[in-house]
């Protein structure tokens, strides 16, 4: 068997060499003394025990090399994925930095060229210090504050921050910022991780702007929009408000001139029951008949009797007609003006087209000669007032389409026909004047859109029909036309009402 031998500590080594002479042999044991018969290298004349080390050492020398060979390959292997990471988060336009928070200010332990090169720094003039030196406390006082409660509560954080270059310039930036724990789940640095924001933060603000001056550009439409209604309105009513007077103005006339007469034929009847007291005097006087007779027939063809006898009867008749002319005008226009204008209730449409004539009556009576052909239809629930002024926009821009066209109101037809179809109700209105050119067939019902000239229209009266039809009522508006021909409206309404036209459309959507 091997020998065995007390090792001695490395730092006696070199001393028993230089004491080989005064060392004491140790005793020799059974099993040293059989042991040349099985170890050779005990068996040499030269053996010694630093020699039997040397000869481990010898063959633990290539097992050392390859452990060394292996870590220093492993150590090129993992510099080399460092170098690797380093150059790519060099190469990223992010910026990437971390700080060390377990010293004061948390100096920058690392950042990436990104940071360096928006800066306006090199990263040796960054290494060491806080991030007060980029992130200017007097421009950044609250967000400060929120990493570091972030931090040291052991949250991550999203913020926007004022960042300020070497040349004193100021840039935004946004980060996310993390904190970083060791093993023992102590935070011992924050990572953060971001970019220049400045051209997103100039954006966003030119975006705010533009949504600004949308706004008030959309306001000063809205308000140029009410205020073109308010005109088209006033218009209107200046327009009907000459009509009416101009309708009014006839039967005014005739009462006027009917009275006028009637004073007149007063005056002569008075003078004709003057003569004929003066004759019943004459009479108890025992006059000669003869002779008062003959004062009497005098009278009477002075007065003219006869003419007054047959006139004054139809005067009458006239000034009644007249006074009834201008109360079925007042009522008409009471009616037009509907007062519960934002209530919906049962109303009669073809009264209403019959209201709507009269009160426009002025407006075509010299150009067109007015149909009505008004079949059998239920109350329809509606805001009659509102539809008063489809109708009434309806008519008055077919009487402009047949004045346009050069007819006259011998030749010009408007017609006015109503049915009901299913649970709606079908008003048509057609006139044969100008029409209207297939490429506005589209535009006819956007706001502020005609072809009057200036003066006569806003544009407005098509888009408020249309308006009050589809979104008031629930109906629709369409419009079939033809150069030369003449123009076709046909407005359809629901006889329920709004409501139920609505609840009509989703049950027919719904799968």
């Amino acid at each position: 068997m091997q020998c065995k031998r007390r090792a001695l500590p490395e730092n006696h080594q070199e001393h028993s060499h230089t004491r080989r002479n005064t060392r004491v042999p140790e005793p020799v044991s059974q099993n040293e003394r059989s042991a040349p018969a099985f170890n050779p290298i005990v068996n040499s004349t030269s053996y010694s025990p630093i020699a039997a080390r040397s000869a481990d050492g010898q063959r633990d020398l290539p097992q050392l090399e390859a452990r060394l060979a292996a870590e220093g390959a492993e150590l090129k292997r993992l510099r080399r994925e460092l170098d690797i990471r380093n150059c790519a988060l060099d190469a990223a336009a992010t910026h990437f930095i971390i700080g060390d928070t377990t010293k004061p200010n948390w100096p920058v332990i690392y950042m990436n060229r990104a940071i360096a090169r928006d800066y306006g720094y090199e990263p040796s003039e960054l290494i060491g210090k806080g991030p007060a030196a980029f992130f200017s406390s007097d421009l950044n006082h609250v967000q400060l504050d929120g990493i570091i409660e972030a931090i040291t509560s052991g949250r991550e954080l999203r913020t926007e921050l004022r960042a300020r270059r070497k040349d004193g310039s100021v840039f935004w930036v946004g980060f996310f910022i993390a904190p970083v724990k060791d093993a023992a789940g102590i935070i011992t640095h924050c990572v953060g991780i971001g970019a220049d924001i400045t051209a997103r933060i100039e954006q966003e603000r030119t975006q705010r702007q533009l949504q600004d001056q949308l706004f008030s550009e959309m306001q000063d439409r809205e308000r140029m929009s009410m205020e073109l209604r308010v005109a088209q309105k006033l218009e209107s009513v200046g327009r009907l408000a000459a009509g009416i007077a101009h309708e009014i103005n006839t039967p005014i006339q005739y009462v006027g001139d009917g009275v006028a007469f009637l004073q007149s034929a007063q005056a002569d009847l008075e003078q004709l029951l003057e003569a004929y007291r003066v004759a019943f005097k004459r009479l108890a006087a025992e006059e000669s008949p003869a002779a008062i007779m003959e004062s009497v027939e005098k009278a009477q063809s002075a007065t003219d009797f006869e003419f007054l006898r047959i006139e004054v009867p139809k005067a009458f008749e006239r000034t009644l007609q007249g006074v009834e002319r201008v109360a079925a005008i007042v009522r008409a226009i009471k009616e037009f003006a509907h007062p519960d204008a934002n209530e919906h209730s049962p109303a009669d449409l073809n009264h209403a087209i019959e209201t709507t004539l009269v009160v426009a009556h002025n407006e075509y009576k010299y150009t067109a000669t007015v149909e009505t052909k008004l079949g059998p239809m239920p109350e329809v629930m509606c805001n009659v007032g509102e539809l008063n002024q489809v109708f009434l926009n309806l008519i008055v821009n077919a009487a402009h389409a047949i004045q346009e066209s050069g007819k006259d109101a011998s030749t010009g037809r408007i017609t006015i026909t109503t049915a009901r179809s299913r649970d709606s109700v079908v008003i048509s209105i057609t006139d044969n004047g100008c029409g209207i050119p297939e490429e506005n067939l589209e535009k006819v019902f956007d706001p502020f859109f005609t072809t009057k000239e200036v003066g006569r229209g806003t544009g407005q009266g098509l888009a408020i029909a249309h308006s009050i039809v589809s979104e008031k009522h629930g109906g629709s508006i369409d419009v079939h036309s033809t150069i030369g021909v003449g123009t076709h409206f046909v407005v359809r309404l629901p006889i329920a009402g709004r409501s139920m036209a609505s609840h009509s459309a989703n049950s027919s959507q719904a799968p």
